[in-house]
């Protein structure tokens, strides 16, 4: 009797290998379905609407739905016919919230932005003092500055701190600002308007050596799930070096930001 090879594949199993591939696809398919019900009005989507939106013919989307109606991740109304997520949907939603750690999401992503550009680069959020700096994180390009983990940022002046200025209520800049004033650093109210109105048509804010001598700062946001700031990326360059900070580059640092506010739960901007 011959001993049977573990490692030959025959007939029989291939049919099981597509058959795995087309679960996987399924699982896929529901993803695009139950994302289709985040794109409902309050009251809830009918068959049609959620077919539209996943591509799936309505026989389709409808045994789709049944599924997850069977399994609690979907409910649908009586009386109006209409879906919605379920309970369980809810239940795994506050699970994944009660997990997420916004500083950890951006820092992952800051750090990849500046391995990929080669450059250092920090991460602050609002603490005690004003902007602070939380994560200061070396790239290729060797920076000397005093600036350090722990180190506040002027609101008035920095990149971090238009940032703060343009999405954070007056209520909380004020006092940071009128502190500043009395340590000698004044911006007028006047100017400081139109940074804030640059920064929400941009989407970013950049400074070049108006903080630190010689260094130049593209600074963007990255939001949570109910749109508030939670932190600023900030990338550094040598001011001499003009064309650093290209277009292109630009584009990339608020792509970073971007994903890393997506992780975090930022439904967009609206």
């Amino acid at each position: 009797m011959t001993k049977p090879d573990a490692y030959k594949v025959s007939s029989v199993d291939i049919p099981e290998v597509v058959s795995q591939r087309k679960s996987i696809q399924s699982v896929e398919i529901g993803a695009r379905v139950l994302l289709s019900l985040l794109k409902t009005d309050p009251g809830g989507s009918f068959l049609r609407d959620v077919a539209s939106h996943s591509g799936l013919s309505r026989s389709q989307a409808h045994r789709y739905l049944l599924a997850f109606v069977n399994a609690g991740m979907v409910e649908q109304d009586a009386y109006s016919g209409r879906y919605s997520l379920g309970t369980l949907a809810v239940r795994l939603g506050l699970a994944a919230i009660a997990t997420l750690d916004p500083v950890r999401i951006a820092t992952r992503h800051l750090e990849g932005l500046l391995n990929e550009l080669q450059t250092t680069g920090l991460l602050s959020v609002w603490g005690d003092y004003g902007p602070t700096v939380i994560r200061w994180i070396d790239g290729g390009i060797p920076l000397f500055t005093s600036m350090h983990v722990g180190s506040t940022l002027p609101l008035q002046g920095s990149s971090t701190g238009s940032l703060f200025l343009t999405h954070c209520p007056p209520a909380q800049t004020r006092e940071r600002i009128e502190r500043e004033r009395a340590k000698g650093i004044i911006v007028k109210d006047a100017d400081l308007s139109k940074e804030i109105q640059s920064v929400r048509k941009l989407g970013y804010a950049r400074t070049y050596g108006s903080v630190v001598p010689g260094l130049a700062a593209v600074s963007v946001p990255v939001f949570d799930s109910q749109n508030r700031l939670v932190a600023t990326m900030s990338v550094l360059a040598r001011s001499h070096d003009k064309t650093y900070f290209s277009e292109a580059k630009i584009a990339r640092i608020m792509e970073a930001a971007r994903l890393a506010s997506e992780a975090i739960g930022w439904p967009g901007s609206t």
